[in-house]
């Protein structure tokens, strides 16, 4: 029988699931190990349950700078002594500890610190016998992800800087692996001609063309103020707004760009096509999930980014202005500045994208199977 791998996450934003996502798919393409990926919180407890909702509100309404608020305070020693218990009580359950015991991972790959916290507590209960490998998904460490790093084998962070930060605090360096955050290179490497993707949109090649990620929490009508802007001021772009499963945001987006008759706007639901859509836009607007921004950066397109959930993405949105890779505005009318400014000066997006061509290759989910082999292999071998 082959090694079984788990891949766990809670849906605390999409971005966990999306990078649970990218690691299974490389796994499974490229190895021959039984992977599941397990989402914690279809197991939660009234708690837990209680939680996701608390977290969907923030989101969906915007309450990005009490959620930066309460993220901040909670990023202490103290704030996350019970972490565990709250772990334990929005988690913990029979029915969860039956269909993790049964699947009995050989290597657990957590997404999320609350899927690699569960683990740690079964396997000091006898329940599982598991590696415990974490990705953490921004670009900056909360002390919830560090809080039980003595129970961790593995941390996959984005950079060298989150590393040092990590060995300051207080964790293993060797335990640290600087390997970015997983990015599906296969799509980026088959792509559609930019003629072929320019046709099939509509886009108009003499136009810059600036990729609006506007999607999201479910509900959430956070950007569209930021699309009705650009639209306002009439600028001589092309726009492609992507809505993503976010249908309420798609129709409302659909009608009033029908009603301002702009036609150099596309909206976009849910698609598969986003790798081609970069590969054809000059600039992406967006929220700054960490996802996303390894998307862009690899793609080599600069970034304007727009307030996202708090939290995280406040730190995700200074990497990415440290860097050089983009810059970030705070308001509808700051987009649209920030717009004009790029078509005057184009010097400027050139300098960001050639600060992001210094950029490694991203070969994270290359990287993250060699590992997970190698631990299996050593684990292997100190059982036996």
């Amino acid at each position: 029988m082959g090694k079984r791998v788990l891949i766990i996450y809670a849906p605390y934003g999409s971005g966990h699931k999306s990078i649970a996502d990218k690691i299974n798919n490389y796994l499974e393409e490229h190895s021959d190990l039984e992977v599941k990926v397990f989402d914690v919180a279809k197991y939660s407890n009234l708690l837990g349950k209680l939680s996701i909702r608390i977290f969907d509100v923030f989101t969906r309404h915007s309450f990005h700078k009490t959620f930066s608020f309460i993220y901040d305070i909670a990023d202490n020693r103290l704030a996350s002594l019970s972490q565990m218990k709250l772990v334990k009580k929005a988690f913990d359950n029979e029915k969860l500890r039956k269909e993790i015991a049964d699947f009995n991972p050989d290597l657990t790959i957590s997404t999320h610190f609350f899927g690699g916290n569960i683990i740690s507590y079964y396997n000091k209960l006898g329940i599982t016998d598991s590696l415990i490998m974490t990705v953490i998904t921004d670009y900056v460490s909360h002390s919830y992800w560090r809080k039980d790093h003595q129970s961790q084998d593995a941390f996959i962070v984005a950079n060298d800087i989150m590393k040092n930060v990590m060995i300051k605090k207080g964790i293993d360096g060797k335990k640290i692996y600087p390997f970015g955050l997983p990015f599906d290179r296969k799509n980026m490497e088959n792509l559609d001609s930019k003629e072929e993707v320019m046709f099939k949109y509509n886009i108009d090649p003499a136009k810059k063309t600036y990729l609006f990620f506007g999607g999201g929490a479910m509900g959430s009508m956070g950007s569209l103020d930021y699309l009705k802007a650009l639209i306002w001021q009439d600028l001589p772009i092309n726009i492609i707004f992507i809505s993503g499963r976010n249908q309420k945001l798609e129709e409302k987006a659909r009608r009033y760009v029908m009603k301002k008759k702009a036609s150099n706007v596309k909206v976009l639901g849910f698609t598969k096509d986003v790798y081609n859509l970069l590969n054809v836009s000059d600039v992406v607007i967006s929220k700054p999930g960490g996802a996303t921004l390894t998307e862009c950066i690899d793609m080599r397109v600069p970034l304007i980014l727009i307030p996202g959930n708090g939290g995280p993405e406040k730190y995700n949105a200074r990497y990415i202005c440290k860097k050089k890779y983009g810059c970030k505005v705070m308001s509808p009318i700051g987009l649209a500045s920030a717009v004009k400014k790029t078509l005057k000066k184009e010097k400027l997006v050139i300098k960001w994208r050639e600060n992001m061509q210094k950029h490694d290759k991203n070969e994270s989910t290359k990287k993250i199977l060699e590992l997970a082999l190698k631990m299996l292999k050593n684990k292997k071998s100190s059982n036996s």
